[in-house]
């Protein structure tokens, strides 16, 4: 007999210590895999270069922009 195990509700995994700048990208959509110059889904080797503010094939000429936050002052 094998035991249900649950995964816990937040695990964590090497891609967590990487800094991924769509993060941070005020034009990534909010499905989390895909943006405004990519919007089938952001190629993996542009997410783990860590920039987008030079070109890169397909997008478009939409680059890297911060997320602007409103801090509530």
């Amino acid at each position: 007999m094998t035991e249900n195990k649950k995964w816990p509700i937040r695990f964590y995994t090497a891609m967590d210590s990487i800094y991924i700048a769509c993060n941070y990208c005020k034009h990534r959509n909010a499905d989390g895999i895909s943006c405004k110059a990519f919007p089938k889904r952001i190629p993996k080797e542009l997410m783990l270069r860590g920039e987008h503010i030079t070109p890169y094939p397909g997008d478009n000429g939409i680059r890297f922009e911060p997320i602007e936050k409103d801090i509530g002052f």
